[in-house]
């Protein structure tokens, strides 16, 4: 059943590391992988896919060789660059799903979004300090803007500013990558949310229904304008 299948992956950073690293050894036959930061040696602790050696090089494309050496069967594309509105429908095309790693929310209402617009199904993360939600949509059901409803105007505190303790990334990302596996084996995980929270110990799944004034599920937004996303906010 993976075999068949053409993944993409936004974002090789702390959630993307554990879902790339498990798609890799779990049979896919093709992962399409975009980012455009270079590897650091800060992020190492929750970047599981990179060592010091690849510090300062271009993350993509060390993502790409470490998933080749994990499974040599694999086949990747690397895109180095960002997921933005002019090109995110034209890059989802002839694959059977995306899962976001994304660490700001303006990229995650723009997976969520062009996902449904593309009739495809969209897994997503977000992660701070200890703890973190993980969701699954498919296009007839829930998606992010019904839980969320929108991109924060007002400012709120980055990743990078508030922290996230690595085990965490590395948590929600195997929730992800369970996701996008049971998605490939015909599952229909529609609307599932799990909370994480590593310092109470717990691991708690709700499902999230379709609001009725939802502007994506509704058809209220018809096409994926830059001015959605402008809002530089992390999550």
């Amino acid at each position: 059943m993976m075999e068949a299948h053409r993944v993409l992956v936004v974002g090789a950073g702390g959630l993307g590391s554990p879902v790339l690293r498990a798609l890799a050894k779990s049979g896919a036959a093709h992962i399409t992988v975009i980012d455009d930061d270079l590897v650091d040696e800060s992020n190492l602790h929750r970047q599981t896919l990179y060592g010091r050696e690849d510090v300062g090089r271009s993350k993509i494309e060390r993502a790409a060789a470490n998933l080749r050496e994990l499974a040599p069967e694999l086949s990747v594309e690397p895109v180095d660059g960002r997921f933005v509105p002019s090109t995110a429908l034209e890059l989802l095309k002839g694959h059977s799903l995306v899962v976001e790693g994304a660490d700001n929310l303006a990229t995650k209402f723009l997976v969520a979004d062009a996902a449904h617009l593309g009739a495809v199904p969209a897994v997503q993360a977000g992660a701070i300090r200890w703890g973190g939600w993980a969701f699954c949509a498919l296009p007839d059901s829930a998606c992010l803007r019904c839980l969320f409803e929108d991109i924060p105007r007002d400012r709120i505190e980055t990743c990078a500013e508030a922290g996230v303790v690595g085990p965490v990334v590395g948590v929600l990302g195997g929730l992800e990558a369970a996701f996008a596996i049971r998605l490939l084996r015909g599952e229909r995980p529609a609307g599932e949310l799990w909370h994480y929270d590593a310092l109470k110990g717990s691991l708690r799944k709700t499902f999230v229904r379709r609001r009725s004034d939802c502007p994506l599920c509704t058809g209220e937004i018809k096409d994926l304008r830059m001015e959605r996303y402008t809002a530089a906010c992390a999550a």
